[in-house]
């Protein structure tokens, strides 16, 4: 994993200065090797952290003709099969991502759609003058751009492009508004008007003639076939992604939360390893909180070598307000600080890289609200907003309307809220399926669908994953997501997925007996921190209640009373938001 930053310009005029000045604001992201490619329509650099081809690898890298040129970060673990494929001979360049030019000129942007890896890529056509910018099927690696006049800027991170790119920035009130009802935000909005986040699975491609978004793949073409999918095909298919995701030139450690999907990777990792593996996990205070037991008893049955960082409410009223200024993303709980704490201690231990388990509950169905999709009696009300949003009136994801629109009242300025009106998010399509897709799919497949869209890809990999470990320069692999393993799940029916109200029923099957019982039984368990009182020591409330209220978003009062009830307190989103807004000078 590395940073990309850079400013393309079909004129041929560039400000080289912005591409230095966001590349040294990301050197975390790759603090190994600086590259650049310096063209006259382009100026770009990447900071490498490297993991393959460290002696005999190099970015820039180009197809064979010369036409197509690219700076890569990411990994792709299937690039001998793609050498091969194209009949390639053994390449000079070292590094898996120097196949990506390769793939675009002989199969153009299609050629992406054989990648198992994940990456953000910029290629430039030479021949066309045109450039891409492109995510991975899930978006694992970010991608953040701005049109400014006939330049376009682009980078890893959100805050060096605002903060180098120099022009006015206002709040984008719509991707408020996604945040505080489904407690994310949906690319390619962001929380910055004219600021733009590459969408998984498909490319931006500028030009003269201005840009056009272009999708490769998209998840959710479920095609299930009754008993197809076996325990040991499922075994199988998880054994050969873990090994891809350790395979690297440094090694590779593995987050272990003490759930299953972690469980399930560790055991497969410690089969796969002559060593005995790296382990890391967050131990809690609070009984309630605290996995440590679970996670000891894995690490034991393994023989890992574990460490546990200790997460207080101490850590989090002092690291709070920095964990928030460096992703700049919205929270809705306290949860990352313990995540950014983690990857410190990972790159403490001299480790650079961790598999870990996202993906199992959205591709397996793994949230209890699956077990209640196929309940006639758990129907909602057709709602207009809903088929705007989802393409279908009956199905509404986590939004409660009616707390929805008490949110809006409660946080929200009247003149918010009236700028709000006619642009609120459900007038956005949040996932990639037209009416008449959305109609063939079940309730839980629908449900699985927009947990990738809205909830793994900007918030699971993106502010909790990407950005708590790239601020330690450490790397997180996703064994979930292999092309293989995400295939199987596409291909298992809904009752093998979600059975007798348990969810993942099909992958806890096929690891019976290997995975300890104690936690194969468990319950999910999500990622959760101590509450929004662990914030308010390094402040007081009436310093955040300032903050709120000068942010010009959010009423004065907004911070007042009890958290409503539910999964989220909004009351650290609106404080999130205003710091957001303060760091990056957002005006309305």
């Amino acid at each position: 994993m590395c940073g990309v930053c850079g400013t393309y310009s079909p004129s041929g005029v560039t400000d080289r200065g912005v591409a230095a000045a966001m590349h040294e604001r990301q050197v975390h992201r790759g603090p190994d090797e600086t590259y650049s490619l310096n063209t006259e329509t382009i100026c770009a650099k990447l900071g490498r952290l490297g993991f393959t081809g460290l002696a005999d690898g190099w970015q820039p890298a180009e197809d064979s003709t010369g036409r197509y040129v690219a700076m890569t970060n990411g990994e792709i673990y299937n690039a001998r099969e793609l050498q091969s494929r194209m009949g390639l001979d053994q390449p000079h360049n070292g590094v898996d991502i120097a196949v990506v030019p390769e793939l675009f000129a002989r199969y153009g942007l299609e050629g992406l759609h054989l990648v198992d890896g994940q990456f953000a890529t910029v290629v430039l056509d030479r021949a066309r003058n045109a450039l891409y910018l492109a995510r991975d099927r899930f978006g694992i690696c970010p991608m953040y751009y701005t049109e400014v006049g006939p330049q376009v800027h682009f980078c890893s991170e959100l805050k060096p492009l605002v903060q180098c790119v120099d022009r006015p920035r206002k709040v984008d009130l719509s991707a408020v508004d996604q945040y505080l009802s489904l407690g994310n935000i949906v690319a390619p909005r962001t929380l910055v008007q004219g600021v733009r986040a590459v969408p998984p699975g498909c490319a931006v491609r500028f030009d003269a003639d201005g840009s056009q978004t272009l999708r490769y793949w998209r998840y959710g073409e479920f095609a299930p076939v009754a008993g197809a999918v076996t325990d040991v095909a499922l075994r199988e298919a998880m054994r050969a992604s873990v090994k891809d995701r350790l395979r690297a030139d440094v090694e590779i450690g593995a987050y272990l939360s003490g759930g299953f999907d972690s469980t399930a990777i560790v055991m497969e990792a410690a089969a796969l390893s002559a060593q005995p593996v790296r382990t890391f996990s967050v131990v809690f205070d609070d009984p309630g909180l605290d996995e440590g037991r679970f996670q000891r008893e894995v690490a034991h049955a393994v023989g890992s070598k574990h460490e546990q960082v200790s997460c207080h409410h101490s850590d989090i009223t002092a690291r709070f307000e920095e964990m928030v200024r460096h992703c700049c993303y919205p929270q809705r709980e306290t949860y990352n600080v313990a995540a950014m704490m983690l990857a410190g201690s990972v790159r403490d231990a001299g480790i650079k890289g961790v598999v870990s388990g996202e993906g199992a509950d959205e591709l397996f169905f793994g949230y209890d609200s699956y077990a209640f999709d196929g309940l006639a009696r758990s129907r909602r009300p057709s709602r207009a907003e809903n088929e705007q949003a989802w393409g279908r009136p009956d199905f509404g994801w986590e939004v409660d309307w009616d707390k929805v629109a008490r949110r809006r009242e409660r946080f929200l300025t009247p003149w918010a809220r009236a700028a709000l009106t006619g642009h609120e998010f459900h007038h956005s399509r949040l996932i990639p399926f037209t009416d008449q897709e959305v109609r063939q799919l079940s309730r839980m497949q629908l449900r699985s669908i927009a947990d990738v869209y809205v909830q793994m890809s900007g918030h699971l990999l993106g502010d909790h994953g990407d950005s708590m470990l790239m601020r330690h320069s450490v790397e997180g692999r996703y064994p979930f997501l292999g092309n293989s393993v995400v295939s199987l799940a596409l291909q298992v029916e809904d009752a093998r997925k979600m059975a007798d109200f348990e969810g993942k029923a099909c992958l806890r099957s096929a690891y019976e007996g290997i995975v300890p019982q104690s936690v194969l039984q468990r319950g999910k368990h999500g990622f959760t921190a101590y509450d929004v009182q662990s914030i308010t020591s390094s402040r007081t409330w009436e310093d955040w209640r300032a903050l709120v209220e000068a942010s010009g978003l959010f009423t004065a009062d907004c911070l007042d009373g009890p958290a409503e009830t539910g999964k989220w307190d909004f009351r650290i989103s609106a404080i999130s938001i205003a710091m957001i807004m303060d760091e990056l000078g957002l005006t309305l």
